[in-house]
């Protein structure tokens, strides 16, 4: 229950994370950016932990020669899932760019959990498991649904199938980044390597795109201090998911982590915090919390 508290802390980080990032995106004129910024300052931040908690950033060669491959690409997953987004919210509308990639990562994450895949702990599949999804479910779309929202602009099956599987793999980096962490015997290192990797990727995008132009921009002074925090939330957060896949499940981990984060974004709706937009929130929204919050529970006592 301890580790649970902490992944929905983690959670209820995620929006302010968004908020940080979207106000940079809106100093410099560039998602793209606004991420490689983001993760910059992120890998930084990792740099400066990892060197307090071991002395060094080396890696020994056993674990090289210990891990399979696929276990040094969770910053691949994490990037794909964030250029997801930014592809597909002006086709999708926020509803819908919300909507989708929650419902990749639970499925991933379920799926994950029933197999044992990248060597992550075999959690059954039951009933209960199967009914505590379908409330899972129905909780995000009540939440995320909102009366009067605009979620539906055509046939958009295309990219609707785009969104789920950005947040699917994106599921697939906390089993990743958890393995790695136990060979490095470090969850900052892991999170390290990570990030380092979506910063480099994200340098080598920007530079052969026209987003390059935005660049002098990120030295402007005309933002608040809180919009440079992204990167440092963000590496918070992925350490903590490297700690806790091993823990509790990546399914669990993944739909405690979305209950923490609809709850803050209720909250910021609800309160125009860090310069949200005020939004009237129905009772439906809070229905559908409470729906995830059972679905949890059902999750965790199975």
């Amino acid at each position: 229950m301890v580790y649970l508290l902490l992944i929905f802390i983690l959670g209820l980080m995620t929006p302010v994370q968004t908020a940080a990032n979207s106000r940079l995106r809106q100093a410099v004129g560039s998602p793209l950016v606004a991420s490689l910024v983001s993760f910059s300052i992120g890998t930084l931040y990792l740099i400066i932990v990892t060197l307090l908690q071991k002395g060094s950033l080396g890696i020994a060669d056993e674990v090289f020669a210990g891990l399979p491959w696929w276990a040094w690409f969770g910053g691949v997953c994490g990037l794909y899932g964030l250029t997801v987004n930014i592809l597909i919210f002006q086709k999708l509308g926020g509803v819908q760019t919300a909507l989708m990639p929650m419902l990749g990562q639970i499925g991933m994450g379920m799926l994950i959990d029933s197999f044992g895949w990248f060597r992550s702990a075999v959690y059954a599949f039951t009933g209960l498991r199967l009914a505590a999804l379908v409330m899972i479910l129905a909780g995000v779309c009540m939440v995320v649904m909102r009366k009067g929202a605009k979620s539906e602009r055509g046939n958009l099956l295309p990219w609707q199938l785009v969104g789920i599987s950005g947040g699917a793999i994106f599921a697939m980096q906390p089993p990743m980044n958890s393995l790695l962490s136990a060979a490095l015997s470090s969850s900052v290192h892991a999170a390290l390597i990570t990030f380092f990797t979506a910063t480099v990727l994200l340098l080598a995008i920007v530079l052969l795109r026209r987003d390059r132009r935005h660049l002098p921009q990120v030295f402007s002074t005309d933002r608040p201090w809180w919009s440079w925090l992204g990167g440092i939330i963000g590496g918070t957060f992925v350490t903590g998911f490297a700690f806790f896949a091993a823990k509790v499940g990546v399914g669990l981990l993944l739909v405690t982590n979305i209950c923490g984060m609809l709850t803050c974004s209720i909250l910021l709706d609800k309160y125009g915090w860090l310069g949200a937009e005020k939004k009237p929130i129905g009772t439906i929204q809070y229905i559908g919390l409470l729906c995830v919050v059972a679905g949890i529970a059902v999750l965790r006592w199975n």
